[in-house]
C-alpha cells in the first residue's frame, strides 16, 4: 500500500469501529468548544503528523531504529517541561536525558547511517520530530481540562487527521494503486481497529490519569518489540553501536519516567498530609 493511502485507510477502519461503539452506548456526540483545543491538538499532532512521518520515514530507516527514536518522547516531555512549564527535574530525571541524548547520537552517527543514502537523514530526522509532536501533546493532554472522555473525543480526533492525510494522499500516492489481498485485509483490521482506534484512546487515558512522563513507562515495550521484530522478521543487522545506544535509550527513558513518577508521589504525599484531612 502507498504510504499515504495506507495512512487514510487506517484511520477510515479505525473510525468505522469508534462510530459504531459510540453509537451503541448512545455517546456519539459533538464536542463542546472547551475541548475543540485538544481534538485539534491530538488529531493533527500525533496522529495525523505521527502516521505520516512515521509512513515516510518506514521508507528509508529500518523499522527497530525508527521504534527506537519514536519513542524517544519522555526525553523530549522533560526537556520541554523545563523550558516551556517551569517543571523542576529531578536528579534521576536529568541523568535520563543526558543518556538518552547519549544514545540517540550513538543512533544517529556515521558508523551506523550512511549519511550518503538519499533520504535516511532525513527519515531520522522525521522521526525525532514526530517524537516532539507527541511529548507536545501528552503535556497538552495532561493539562487540558476534558469535559468529554477521551473515548468520546477520539472519533473527531480521527475525523481531523484525516482530512490533512487525504490530501496528502492526493498529492503524492495519486495513481498508485493498492494490492488488495487478505494480508492486506488483515492489516488493515489490525492497524485500523487496534493500532489506532485503541491504541491512541488508550495512551490518552493514561497519560491523563498519571501524566505524561509517568505514563511512557509502559510505552518502553514498543521499542524492545520494534528491535526484535526487526532483527527476527525483517532481518535487520544489529552493530555493537546500535545496541549499545538503544540500551542507553532503554535506559534514560526509564530513568526519566521513574523519576518522574517518584516526584509526583512525593508531591502527592506532602499534598495530603498538608491537607486539613490530612492533618
Amino acid at each position: 500500500m502507498p504510504p499515504f493511502q495506507y495512512g487514510v485507510l487506517r484511520l477510515v477502519t479505525g473510525l468505522a469501529v469508534l462510530v459504531g461503539i459510540l453509537a451503541a452506548r448512545r455517546d456519539l456526540r459533538v464536542p463542546s468548544r472547551a475541548d475543540l483545543p485538544i481534538v485539534l491538538s491530538v488529531g493533527l499532532g500525533p496522529i495525523a503528523s505521527g502516521i505520516a512521518l512515521m509512513n515516510l520515514a518506514l521508507l528509508v530507516v529500518p523499522a527497530g531504529r525508527s521504534s527506537i527514536l519514536v519513542y524517544t518522547m519522555p526525553i523530549w516531555v522533560a526537556v520541554l517541561g523545563v523550558l516551556f512549564f517551569r517543571m523542576r527535574p529531578s536528579r534521576s530525571e536529568v541523568a535520563g536525558v543526558l543518556l538518552g541524548f547519549g544514545g540517540i547520537v550513538l543512533l544517529l552517527n556515521p558508523a551506523v547511517i550512511d549519511w550518503g543514502v538519499e533520504g535516511e537523514a532525513a527519515g531520522a530526522a522525521m522521526l525525532l520530530v514526530n517524537a516532539i509532536v507527541w511529548a507536545l501533546a501528552a503535556i497538552h493532554i495532561r493539562r487540558h481540562t476534558w469535559h468529554a472522555t477521551p473515548l468520546e473525543l477520539q472519533p473527531w480526533q480521527l475525523l481531523v487527521a484525516l482530512i490533512p492525510l487525504a490530501l496528502l494522499a492526493l498529492a503524492f500516492d495519486g495513481g498508485k494503486s493498492i494490492e488488495w489481498s487478505p494480508q492486506t485485509v488483515l492489516v488493515l483490521l489490525y492497524s485500523g481497529p487496534v493500532a489506532t482506534a485503541f491504541a491512541y484512546w488508550a495512551s490518552q487515558s493514561v497519560t491523563r490519569s498519571l501524566g505524561p512522563l509517568a505514563s511512557t513507562t509502559g510505552f518502553l515495550a514498543v521499542p524492545v518489540v520494534g528491535l526484535l521484530a526487526g532483527a527476527i522478521l525483517l532481518g535487520e543487522s544489529l552493530t555493537p553501536v546500535d545496541l549499545a545506544g538503544f540500551g542507553l535509550v532503554l535506559v534514560g527513558v526509564a530513568a526519566t519516567s521513574l523519576g518522574a513518577r517518584r516526584s509526583a508521589g512525593a508531591s502527592e504525599a506532602v499534598a495530603e498530609a498538608e491537607s486539613p484531612v490530612g492533618a
